[in-house]
């Protein structure tokens, strides 16, 4: 009769690497959006070869918001060596969402026009006090070119 020794587990190696996983808070989300903005502003083209017809673009950013103080207005010049990259992120440093713009910049150029004006609502969501909801800051912009 043969005995066969069973093998000892206790105090084992695992078989491989164990992965922790985390859980990306909403500082950890803006800097992933930060890079994802940073990464895709370095492949765009420079405003001379995307909008050539352009000596300046300007993007004028005013925010309103009905339950706290809004952001103070931003003012963007973008000149030919710029990158044409048309995406803003929210100014409340919690919140997840962006405001993208290149379409509009798209349709002054194929239209011929000089200025466009409109207004959006952020979607992304906010953490405040009370946990996360929808941010629902209010942006009017403006864009206007130099010929």
């Amino acid at each position: 009769m043969a005995v066969v020794a069973a093998a000892d587990t206790v105090g084992a190696e695992p078989p491989g690497p164990i992965m922790k996983l985390t859980s990306v808070g909403p500082e950890g989300a803006r800097n992933l959006l930060r890079e994802k903005q940073r990464k895709n502003r370095l492949a765009a083209k420079e405003l001379r070869v995307q909008y050539p017809q352009f000596a300046t673009i300007r993007v004028d950013l005013k925010f309103d918001d009905e339950h706290s103080q809004p952001p103070a207005p931003q003012s963007i010049v973008l000149h030919p060596p710029a990158r044409a990259y048309f995406v803003y992120p929210c100014p409340y440093a919690s919140c997840s969402g962006e405001l993208d713009l290149a379409a509009n910049v798209d349709h002054i150029a194929e239209q011929g026009k000089a200025r466009t004006a409109g207004h959006a609502k952020c979607n992304g969501e906010r953490h405040g006090r009370q946990g996360k909801g929808p941010c629902d800051l209010h942006i009017e912009y403006s864009i206007a070119v130099g010929k």
